[in-house]
């Protein structure tokens, strides 16, 4: 190519750069299965020339790859088998293909006026989710940027159930609950003293019992219960509170019943995770991320909820220059949430679900159950090791019975061979490491290689 690059590129040029992406993108994936997880760290060189200003008349392809391959060389990487830190989640290439078919064609869905089409793509995946968790007729949802974003969206959703005698409610959420209960509460205007950190049993689960108790305090205090938050899947150990139980208790209290679902949530599509999820169609709210336990990239969260109204409450709003948006067969997604431009989420998951079918997320999310189950057990085995408590999900957080500065030391060996990542949380006090599968590249040789690790490192 001569010259500055038009932005709107000929046949040609554009394909010149297409092939070079594609080539990159070949060579990334081939490298995966023996991807290590832990990468080095970024040299200040790099960041200079990285943080450096656009050229005036533009850079090649091949350099500005070049650039991108250095740049992504750095931190950890969350597509490596390896990566067993956090909530993993491997970017699935199918879904990177359907945010690429969106992004190109770049149509408007935040009206089902702009594109019906494209808009009736994301309510079939909508519709699916709400069929998945046994949802009723008249439910919805909305798919948003993650979970947090989700969470906020509830919260307000929730919020909008009191009125303008909002300062009135308390939301309750476990101690073991993700923190961004507690930021969307106070982005939505709820005050701190208007929040309940519920005790957890000896599970880890939100204690149903504390609960009921707490919210007896209040009423007798002038106060409303507003919302009780579950969590279907903690990412410290990926506990489920005790969702019957929560949902019985919200119904007494008339309390809007929440369930943070963002990493275990479709775990449902599962005979375990089904049976252990019972309760969740019972919930006015879900939160899911398709980024995590549908392994997708990141950037695919959403809100699911009983009453499509209620959101449609919370969040309609139209300016005077729309007076020619109508209304059709399916809704307009600015109505549901917080944005009014929005990217075609729905391609993103609809590709790969089509693509593969159902039963392939099935059988990966089953092997990731049978992983932590065969990692708990063989660490419940070790001379020292304690797990904290057996996995629900598929989630293994364990320590040595020598104390912290052992479990630490097993957390360094484990990192230090660059192949895994893992991370580490405090529970009871006392420093536990966590072993989260959730990848669809992660396999029985990658759980085997950990625990040889440990077993090494006691």
């Amino acid at each position: 190519m001569r010259g500055p690059l038009p932005l709107d590129a000929d046949l040609d040029e554009t394909l010149v750069i297409q092939d070079a992406v594609v080539a990159f993108v070949h060579r990334f994936l081939e490298t995966r299965p023996d991807s290590p997880a832990t990468l080095p760290p970024a040299s200040p060189d790099l960041i200079a020339a990285l943080l450096a200003p656009p050229p005036a008349q533009g850079s090649s392809i091949d350099e500005l790859l070049a650039s991108f391959d250095a740049a992504i060389g750095t931190g950890f990487d969350t597509t490596s088998p390896g990566f067993l830190s956090y909530i993993p989640t491997g970017g699935l290439f199918t879904s990177a293909l359907g945010s690429f078919l969106g992004a190109v064609t770049n149509q408007y869905t935040g009206g089902q006026h702009a594109a019906p089409g494209a808009v009736a793509i994301e309510q079939s995946v909508i519709n699916w989710m709400t069929s998945l968790f046994g949802l009723p007729e008249g439910s919805g949802g909305i798919l948003l940027s993650g979970g947090s974003v989700a969470n906020l969206t509830a919260v307000v959703t929730a919020r909008e159930q009191l009125g303008d005698n909002f300062s009135e409610g308390v939301i309750y959420t476990s101690e073991r609950s993700h923190h961004s209960i507690v930021k969307a509460a106070r982005i939505a205007g709820i005050t701190a003293d208007r929040v309940r950190m519920v005790p957890i049993d000896d599970h880890l689960r939100m204690d149903a019992d504390a609960l009921d108790a707490m919210i007896a305090a209040d009423i007798a205090a002038g106060l409303r219960p507003m919302m009780i938050v579950a969590t279907a899947g903690t990412t410290d150990t990926g506990a489920i509170d005790p969702l019957n139980r929560c949902a019985d208790v919200s119904g007494h209290a008339g309390a809007w019943f929440h369930v943070d679902a963002a990493y275990g949530g479709f775990f449902q599509l599962t005979d375990r995770g089904s049976k252990r999820l019972n309760g969740i169609e019972r919930a006015d709210s879900i939160t899911v991320d398709a980024h995590k336990s549908l392994f997708l990239p990141f950037g695919v969260g959403g809100l699911l909820v009983r009453d499509i109204s209620t959101l449609v409450d919370a969040h309609s709003g139209q300016g005077a220059y729309m007076q020619d948006v109508g209304e059709g067969e399916t809704p307009h997604f600015f109505q549901l949430g917080t944005e009014l431009t929005r990217p075609n989420r729905g391609i993103n998951v609809w590709l790969p679900l089509q693509l593969h079918g159902v039963d392939q997320f099935t059988v990966t999310l089953d092997t990731m159950l049978d992983l932590a189950e065969w990692s708990a057990a063989t660490l419940a085995e070790m001379r020292g090791i304690e797990v904290v408590t057996q996995p629900e999900l598929s989630i293994v957080a364990f320590r040595s019975l020598d104390g912290d500065a052992t479990s630490q030391r097993i957390f360094n060996h484990l990192s230090s061979t660059r192949e895994l990542h893992v991370s580490s949380t405090v529970i009871d006090g006392k420093f536990a490491i966590r072993l989260a599968y959730l990848s669809h590249r992660t396999s029985m040789a990658t759980a085997r290689r950990a625990i040889g690790l440990i077993a090494e490192a006691i």
